[in-house]
């Protein structure tokens, strides 16, 4: 089975446009967002929250399981 290689770009304004055109398509646009939503939320949790914050998101994670 032949896999389908990925475009390698020779200067990083090409890697830039390439970048570019896909955070402009609706798949980009969702991946980036959770992404950001995701390490945003990881420093939020490791460099910024109060003891009071940590287990307000405790409890969240929790109800968000059941």
């Amino acid at each position: 089975i032949m896999e389908e290689k990925r475009k390698g770009y020779k200067t990083q304004e090409q890697q830039n446009e390439a970048n570019k055109r896909y955070r402009a398509t609706e798949k980009g646009k969702k991946n980036t967002k959770y992404s950001t939503y995701k390490s945003r939320a990881r420093v939020f949790i490791n460099e910024m929250a109060t003891l009071e914050e940590l287990e307000e998101l405790e409890n969240l994670i929790k109800n968000k399981k059941i």
